[in-house]
Order: structure tokens, then sequence, then C-alpha cells
């Protein structure tokens, strides 16, 4: 399933790789790091399969409301709600599924950005809750017990 990137973020790619582009050592290392940590196939990968912001917004919702971004994983899926709270900051909670008849995840969500992470212990439902989570890009990590970590692109938020 191929993904449309928004207008604006394919702008503010073109911003930065011509402002302030990466140079190429620094990323033929970073392909490099990755292709060496595990095989493409082998590495467990959220995929966005949907997202609130990609459906119209009505003129009465004035754009404050919750967004919804729901990830596939092999045999999970996971759903979380980004609500705003105070000026730039965002509450995430959601829930991991199995598949129907498995029990609950164990493990943790991570919420990486560009000034660290925060991270939510996944409780016996599988449900968690991440508070202070800066607005902007965003990363979502689920990071199960005793298994690789499942790891989506970043987003902005």
């Amino acid at each position: 399933m191929m993904q449309r990137i928004p207008a604006e973020l394919r702008r503010l790619r073109d911003l930065f790789q011509t402002c302030d582009p990466v140079p190429d050592r620094v990323l033929a290392d970073s392909y490099a790091a990755v292709a060496m940590r595990a095989p493409a196939r082998d590495r467990g990968e959220l995929t966005l399969v949907g997202d609130s912001a990609d459906e119209r917004v009505g003129v009465r919702t004035g754009g404050q409301q919750k967004r919804v971004l729901t990830f596939a994983m092999p045999g999970r899926v996971l759903e979380m709600d980004l609500a705003p709270t105070a000026r730039g900051l965002v509450q995430v909670s959601g829930l991991v599924l199995n598949r129907s008849g498995q029990e609950p995840p164990t493990g943790e969500v991570v919420l990486r950005h560009p000034a660290g992470e925060r991270s939510g212990e996944l409780d016996r439902y599988g449900a968690f809750q991440v508070n202070d989570v800066p607005r902007g890009p965003l990363s979502v990590a689920f990071r199960p017990e005793r298994a690789e970590p499942a790891i989506a692109d970043w987003l902005v938020c």
C-alpha cells in the first residue's frame, strides 16, 4: 500500500535538504548501521494503516479534537489517541491487541521525539498512557517483553 506524503511534509523535506543537507558520509553510515542491525524482513515494523487526520474535518470541530492513529504489525494492532493538553503537548493513550485467543501483550510503547523519548507500560489489558509528549516529529515503537521491537516511521503530530 503506497502512502501519499502530504504536500507540507514534502516542502519541509525539500527545505531541509536545500538549507541543511545531511552529509553523504553520515547518510551512508546510517544506512549501513540499519542494514547490520537486522535484515529488513526479520525486523518488526509498525505500519500506519489509519490516521484520523486524513479524514475531512467539519467546520464545527475546530481542530482541537483527538487524533487517532492505527498501526499494524505481525499478529498485533496498536491503536492510540493523541489529545492536545497544554500548549505544545499531547497526551497519548491507547491499546495493543493480540490475535484473538491470545494473552494480552506485555511490554511498553515508546514515543520518540527530537528531545528524547517518553514511554508507557502496558497494563494487564494491553492499555497504556503517556503524558506530556511534545508535538512535532514522533516515532512510535512497541517493545514487547522477550521479543524484538516493532518501530514505525516518523510522522508529525
